[in-house]
């Protein structure tokens, strides 16, 4: 194979691999917004229970208080009853008294009501409590094991750019140069194998003049499609399983 295309094949082979270690660290932000975004979830429905549990609680304060001012009249009736001197005067303050005292039973209804609705709001609260501690250590160990894949990703781009480096001065200028200009106009591939005649990247079927030129790796030709670099990949054995044609890339 033309040392040339060797380089190429080399070095499309480096900065393939950078360029997959550089996406999956630009892919982390992303998955960090998603654990914040969990964690925040989570913290929205304790709050919400938080807010049901001490709004229940202010409910009952106020209907305990009035039920201690109903009390606290009612007592006053009692002490009113030994100053009454008429029939009627008597029938009035005991109307009062069993207007009170309604009111009191009413009131301590919607007390029982919200004393059973507490123990409602309260599971809710330690069950939203728990799912939001289940979500901060999941988040928090995610985020680790992220950080440990950025260090390898971040070391493994400075390896391959060193062995880049050293790749590189093996191919010619021009070359280089044309290299540089497919891999911008082509969403980093400037370098692709022939298989069965066609472009592995586009799948277009070359002229059979052009794979013949192709097949013998001799020298630098470009795909009639897509202007890609080609080189020839000979066949499997026939015992051996064809590995599927890659999806094609434009």
């Amino acid at each position: 194979m033309l040392e040339a295309l060797t380089s190429l094949i080399a070095l499309q082979a480096l900065d393939t691999s950078a360029d997959a270690a550089r996406r999956r660290i630009d892919d982390m932000p992303v998955a960090e917004r998603a654990l914040d975004a969990a964690v925040a979830a989570a913290k929205a429905v304790v709050d919400e229970a938080k807010t049901k549990v001490e709004a229940n609680g202010a409910a009952r304060r106020t209907l305990e208080k009035d039920v201690a001012t109903i009390d606290g009249r009612m007592a006053k009736f009692e002490e009113h009853k030994a100053a009454v001197k008429t029939n009627q005067e008597f029938q009035a303050l005991n109307h009062e008294i069993e207007v009170a005292q309604t009111t009191k039973s009413a009131l301590e209804d919607q007390i029982l009501a919200l004393m059973d609705e507490a123990d409602s709001f309260n599971s809710a609260l330690k069950d939203a409590e728990g799912v939001l501690v289940d979500r901060r250590l999941a988040s928090d160990a995610d985020r680790a094991a992220m950080n440990v894949d950025r260090r390898a990703l971040e070391a493994e781009l400075a390896q391959l750019a060193s062995q880049r480096s050293a790749a590189t001065p093996a191919v010619p200028a021009e070359m280089l140069a044309k290299y540089g200009q497919i891999v911008k106009s082509r969403k980093g591939l400037a370098v692709a194998a022939m298989v069965a005649g066609h472009c592995t990247a586009c799948h277009v079927r070359l002229r059979p003049h052009i794979e013949q030129q192709v097949r013998r790796n001799d020298s630098i030709l470009p795909c009639d499609s897509c202007q890609r670099i080609l080189y020839y990949v000979a066949p499997p054995a026939h015992n051996a399983p064809a590995d599927p044609a890659p999806a094609a890339i434009i």
